[in-house]
């Protein structure tokens, strides 16, 4: 099965949906093998998801999608990685977790200009603006504040 052939009849119904396709791959869980979809847009319910499946079902045809694959399609999650520049444009104004060598931390990304991450921390209750270089940056994803 090529991913490349199936992804734009998949971008097509997830255009048709106002989604986008954040990850397409194949998987083996439990014995079963799977091509995972993942999505990213504003309705990402499960209702929704489960109409956007049925229409990516019926857009493969046999000869592109191998029969012995389950389809799955959902959300990337709450707490959904932060991959490359445009979506930490994206996730400006957001609670996000990053690491670097010298961070470990949740907080605010406040701005990102010339490479350089504007990040607000919560340093026992008083609140702190850090630059960050972008390429200190060992891992960045979306955080849930309690």
């Amino acid at each position: 099965m090529d991913l490349k052939q199936l992804e734009p009849i998949i971008e097509s119904v997830l255009k048709n949906h106002q989604l986008s396709l954040y990850s397409l791959k194949t998987k083996k869980e439990f014995g079963e093998h799977i091509l995972e979809i993942l999505v990213d847009g504003d309705d990402l319910s499960s209702d929704h998801l489960g109409i956007v499946n049925t229409e990516i079902s019926e857009a493969l045809s046999d000869d592109l999608f191998d029969p012995d694959y389950f389809l799955e399609v959902s959300s990337p999650g709450a707490e959904r990685p932060i991959r490359n520049e445009q979506e930490v444009e994206k996730a400006i104004g957001i609670y996000v977790h990053i690491e670097t060598p010298e961070l470990n931390s949740d907080g605010y990304l406040l701005d990102f200009k010339a490479g350089i991450i504007t990040f607000q921390i919560n340093l026992k209750g008083r609140l702190k603006k850090v630059e960050i270089p972008y390429t200190t940056v060992k891992s960045m994803r979306l955080a849930i504040k309690f």
